[in-house]
């Protein structure tokens, strides 16, 4: 999932590329039980994928966050919004639509190109999530799913759209803490204790599914706004982690757990000192595109090998092929895109005179917006 870079961070002074990285591949890994049909893991009452999407959201908040205190400006802010998540997605479309299903489909392909449905699975570049394409993937487990990740996508785009509501209002630091509490207070209650069984759906998303993920967003803001570095201690993280798992044991204490647990350990992670997963970051950031490719690449396997009720055969077969399309994707669609970024607007001359020195004009490090 598409990210900005921490506010003061540059090349290899943190881990949080590895760790978007490592994520991406565990939401492949968690999809590898269920379009195999078997059973994953998961921990505080979520599956694996589950709990890596989760940390994308977190990441995403806190850095999105820095990227708006940074720049307050809102058009600058959805440009790089917008080539940050659409040129990757829209070529993943239109392979999805004009390479995968023409090879894949099980209708002819006279009939496939002709038929509506094909064309309206460009929805999801307007992130409408589409999931089928006629005759594609006719005989997987998961038959009417071509790209199962891009839900999350509408759920991403919204928290854009809300984050600089919220912090365009009065006493913004509350506010933001205001607007964490209520999504987490509706998460739990709608996701947890009273779940609809027939859940509202909007722009062809599922909002007890959105409502899962958008708290650990806003919890990624809320530790931008409020806490600072030094409080992200990476061994304090780890005994949350070994404690939360003596006290979670009914689906509402997990899932309060997590939502403490998850910010947490995600941000020590991110500025443990020394960032020995630094080096990732060398290599661009693959883990948007990775993200992309990963559940595509998952049914293509699943359609052609015989990994039925072989969840590490789907995966290890899966996950080198994403994680290369995703190199691709950074490389000659995302990066591109990005050199079309805005930039915040130059002070005027006397003010650059007199405060050329101070912190907010220092030159933007969001490159990765």
């Amino acid at each position: 999932m598409p990210q900005d870079l921490p506010p003061d961070a540059s090349i290899r002074e943190d881990n949080f590329a590895a760790i978007r990285l490592v994520a991406a591949i565990l939401v492949i890994f968690g999809h590898a039980f269920p379009l195999t049909g078997s059973v994953g893991p998961g921990y505080l009452g979520s599956p694996v994928s589950t709990l890596a999407v989760k940390v994308f959201f977190v990441i995403s908040g806190y850095l999105i966050c820095g990227s708006w205190l940074r720049d307050p400006n809102v058009s600058r802010y959805m440009l790089r919004r917008a080539l940050r998540i659409f040129p990757g997605l829209i070529v993943l479309c239109i392979l999805t639509v004009g390479l995968v299903g023409v090879l894949i489909t099980s209708a002819p392909v006279r009939d496939y190109l002709a038929s509506p449905a094909t064309w309206n699975y460009f929805s999801n570049v307007l992130l409408y999530p589409n999931y089928h394409l006629p005759g594609v993937f006719a005989g997987n487990i998961y038959p009417g799913a071509v790209n199962g990740s891009l839900w999350t996508l509408p759920v991403e785009f919204a928290m854009y759209l809300l984050l600089p509501l919220v912090l365009l209002l009065p006493c913004r630091r509350y506010a933001v803490i205001a607007m964490l509490v209520g999504l987490a207070v509706a998460s739990i209650w709608f996701t947890r204790l009273y779940a609809p069984s027939q859940p509202t759906v909007i722009w062809g998303t599922s909002l007890t599914s959105a409502l899962e993920m958008a708290p650990y967003f806003f919890a990624g803001a809320v530790y931008r706004m409020w806490v600072p570095q030094k409080f992200l201690n990476l061994q304090w993280g780890l005994m949350l982690l070994v404690l939360v798992a003596l006290f979670a044991r009914t689906p509402l204490s997990a899932e309060i757990a997590c939502l403490v647990l998850t910010p947490y350990l995600t941000l020590a992670l991110g500025y443990a000192r020394p960032p020995v997963f630094g080096f990732v970051e060398k290599f661009g950031d693959p883990s948007y595109g990775v993200y992309l490719y990963g559940f595509l690449c998952q049914q293509i396997v699943a359609h052609f090998l015989p990994v039925r009720e072989a969840p590490l055969a789907n995966f290890a077969l899966s996950v080198i092929p994403a994680i290369a399309l995703g190199m691709l994707s950074w490389r000659l669609i995302e990066k591109p895109a990005l050199s079309w970024k805005p930039g915040r607007r130059a002070p005027r001359p006397a003010a650059r005179a007199d405060n050329r020195h101070a912190p907010g004009n220092a030159p933007p490090a969001d490159h990765l917006a």
